[in-house]
C-alpha cells in the first residue's frame, strides 16, 4: 500500500508501507510539520508495514523534536505490525503510552 498522510485536527496520520524508500519522503515533510509546530502528534495506527529503517526513522525524528524543544507524540502501541518492529529494532519507547 503506498504511503499516504493525512492531517486531522492536529494529528498527523501515516497510512500504509513505510520503508526506507520512502524515509527521505517523511523526513521533508515532517522537517516542514516541526517547523510551523510547537506540537506534533503522528498516529502509525494505519501504518502496513514498517521496516527497521523506518523505525530508525521515527526514533530520529522523535530526538530531533525533543532537541528543537518541541512536543511529539507518536502513537500506534495497539497496531502489532508497528508495534513488533519497534520492539526489535528496541525503538518502542518512542510510543506514547495511550491514545491521545
Amino acid at each position: 500500500m503506498p504511503l499516504e498522510i493525512k492531517e486531522y485536527h492536529g494529528v498527523f496520520e501515516v497510512l500504509g508501507d513505510v520503508t526506507a524508500q520512502n524515509v527521505g519522503a517523511l523526513r521533508a515533510y515532517f522537517d516542514s510539520v516541526l517547523e510551523s509546530q510547537e506540537q506534533v502528534i503522528v498516529s502509525l495506527e494505519k501504518v502496513t508495514v514498517l521496516d527497521a529503517s523506518a523505525a530508525h526513522f521515527f526514533e530520529k525524528l522523535y530526538r530531533e523534536s525533543a532537541e528543537r524543544n518541541k512536543v511529539m507524540a507518536l502513537i500506534g502501541r495497539q497496531n502489532d505490525t508497528v508495534l513488533e518492529t519497534l520492539t526489535a529494532t528496541k525503538t518502542n519507547y518512542i510510543l506514547s503510552p495511550d491514545r491521545i
